[in-house]
């Protein structure tokens, strides 16, 4: 397939993979990550494990300034220059680093959503995520095609009630009801590691739950274009946005905390370490 093939099918579909995209090492650097933050979990560690679950599901976000692994897969991997690709940008800015991890015997799912209306942010905006280990269709994502073609914001769902918020009455339209199963619109794939998805923020998806039987790990690393906006959802999101006021973020403006750093793609190291 064609470069400008793949980016036509982004363009209509929201999502689009692509094979092989990260050798080996990146996907050994993020298992080694992770493993780290599971020692050192970060302020924004969250455990959705239903009360009784053999299996944990666990993730966290915004740990990049104190894992290494993770500062050289936000700088150095392919990562950003793919965002950049999908997103016709020459620089983009990281909006979040965050990691999966369902061990074998959860039975979550992630509820059909689309990411945007979980981020104080606006703009052109993806997400490059990943699987660490086989990815079959049958537990991984499925995607609603063209879905971030309806102008349309949905209501953030709840992943449980463990860390609960209520996001209704927001003035944003309740996920559409259409058949998760048999939908011709439906779009999935099965994964291998270094296979990557890339897709908008604004594209509908979802995992059907399910006894996973294998623990797999998953990371997502989610980008914004030159045109990103700095801008509170409400109540549901005040807990980041208070955090990201509080190192310095300007409401309205582009990213310029030090958490959300601006990346051009081939142009030399990252920035020196600090703690956020």
């Amino acid at each position: 397939m064609t470069e400008s093939a793949t980016l036509a099918d982004y363009e209509r579909d929201g999502v689009v993979c692509l094979r092989n995209a990260f050798d080996p090492r990146w996907i050994a650097l993020t298992r080694r990550g992770i493993a780290r933050n599971l020692q050192r979990p970060g302020a924004f560690f969250r455990d959705h494990t239903p009360a009784g679950s053999p299996g944990r599901y666990l993730f966290d976000f915004w740990t990049w300034p104190h894992i290494p692994e993770f500062r050289d897969l936000v700088f150095d991997s392919p990562a950003a220059a793919l965002a950049a690709r999908f997103l016709g940008a020459r620089s983009v800015f990281l909006l979040m680093d965050n990691w999966f991890l369902r061990e074998a015997g959860a039975a979550t799912g992630a509820p059909w959503h689309h990411d945007e209306p979980y981020f104080d942010f606006t703009g052109s905006m993806c997400s490059v995520w990943f699987p660490l280990e086989p990815a079959p269709r049958e537990t991984g994502l499925a995607f609603l095609r063209g879905s971030h073609r309806s102008g349309a914001l949905y209501v953030a769902e709840q992943f449980s009630g463990n860390v609960p918020f209520d996001a209704r009455d927001t003035g944003y339209e309740p996920v559409p009801d259409f058949d998760a199963g048999n939908d011709p619109r439906l779009i999935s794939w099965d994964l291998e590691p270094g296979d990557c998805l890339v897709f908008d923020l604004r594209t509908l998806h979802g995992a059907a739950p399910g006894l996973q039987t294998e623990t797999s790990h998953r990371m997502s690393l989610r980008f914004g274009a030159e045109n990103t906006r700095f801008r509170p959802r409400g109540h549901w999101t005040r807990e980041i946005s208070e955090h990201l006021i509080a190192l310095g973020q300007p409401v309205d403006g582009p990213p310029q905390c030090g958490l959300l750093p601006r990346i051009r793609p081939g142009a030399g190291p990252a920035p020196p370490h600090r703690a956020y």
